[in-house]
């Protein structure tokens, strides 16, 4: 089971109405009553939605290794907006930032204007 992207955004504990030390049982015990299969909600358009959020949220907490995962990226995120940084897909694009225009440098293809005293080759 992977943790996707969709997944560390949100709060599966709170999204179960469980606690974050919650065992396995206990998770799926939260998960039942709220489990709301579209097949059994046709009225409810956000009934497929909630049914994918709550399968993916027994899913990634009843799996050792994905809710390891999980646990260890809700921590960093944690940590991360504790040192005022925020969320780190938030913290700026550090590629962007190292180019050449970043730095002072022209763009590539630009028209950057050669230096008044430098040689140009073949002259």
């Amino acid at each position: 089971m992977a943790v996707t992207k969709e997944l560390l955004q949100m709060d599966l504990y709170t999204l179960l109405g469980i606690e974050e030390k919650a065992a396995d049982k206990e998770v799926k015990k939260a998960y039942r009553p709220l489990s709301c299969h579209p097949d059994k909600n046709p009225d409810n358009p956000k009934a497929a939605e909630l049914f994918h959020q709550l399968s993916q949220a027994l899913e990634v907490l009843t799996h050792a290794a994905a809710r390891a995962a999980y646990v260890k990226v809700r921590k960093a995120k944690k940590q991360a907006a504790e040192r005022g940084g925020g969320e780190p897909e938030h913290q700026g694009n550090r590629a962007r930032d190292r180019t050449p225009e970043r730095r002072g440098f022209p763009a590539a293809g630009g028209t950057a204007e050669a230096d008044a005293g430098a040689e140009t080759p073949g002259a």
